[in-house]
């Protein structure tokens, strides 16, 4: 058990150097990928009102219920419920891809919600709510609320989490199954008027990448550690 933590703390220190700047390569390496995504994002700013106000007109009890499931799941509660859980019972039971399913999830959700925290601190963009409009950007700040829209943490923390799941399995109907509560919690942000569709659209995107990126560190040590 001894040798076990030390080794997740050395993949925690390995990751912590390398996940930004590995991160940061592949945006150029996949550029083709990455000038799509760009037209994506830039395509979500012009979509920001309209999309805000289809979403608000269709308020009702059941959509009240569904989304307020995704505003848990995006919470932070799931993923410190599956961190503990996987985690502890990697240990219990030996089963080392549980315990380290359990420690890439906790990783997830603290290098992508540092970006995430980076980008909401330096736009310091209106919230939807106070009306200034999808275009108002507030500037540096760090504790003012309503200057806090771009990017969206709920939406950050429920991608980082679905992507960690959905490597799990090689069953792509258990892959979507994954992220259908990433895609509610996206949906619920806008439904509750927090934050504009390009806020959850750049959360869902930084998350995932961050994430695959993690992701692919954890299986390189098991490559190495099988040779």
């Amino acid at each position: 058990m001894k040798n076990k933590i030390i080794g997740d703390l050395k993949q925690l220190w390995y990751d912590f150097r390398y996940v930004y700047p590995v991160s940061f390569n592949r945006i150029f390496a996949y550029w083709q990928t990455s000038v799509v995504l760009f037209i994506v994002i830039i395509s979500c700013f012009y979509l920001d009102d309209s999309v805000t106000d289809f979403v608000l007109s269709l308020k009702n009890s059941t959509l009240d219920s569904i989304f307020a499931f995704g505003r848990w799941y995006g919470s932070g509660n799931p993923t410190w419920i599956f961190l503990v859980v996987l985690y502890i019972a990697g240990f219990a039971f030996n089963y080392d891809k549980v315990r380290d399913t359990g420690l890439l999830v906790g990783e997830s959700f603290v290098f992508a919600g540092f970006i995430t925290l980076i980008l909401k601190s330096t736009f310091g963009r209106w919230r939807p709510f106070t009306n200034h409009g999808d275009l108002a950007f507030y500037g540096f700040t760090w504790s003012d609320n309503d200057h806090l829209s771009f990017t969206s943490g709920h939406v950050n923390v429920a991608f980082a989490l679905s992507t960690v799941l959905a490597s799990s399995t090689d069953n792509i109907y258990l892959k979507i199954f994954f992220y259908v509560p990433a895609v509610i919690t996206g949906l619920s942000r806008i439904y509750h008027d927090q934050h504009w569709l390009s806020d959850v659209v750049v959360a869902a995107i930084v998350a995932v990448l961050i994430t695959r990126v993690l992701i692919s560190f954890h299986q390189q040590s098991k490559s190495a550690s099988a040779n």
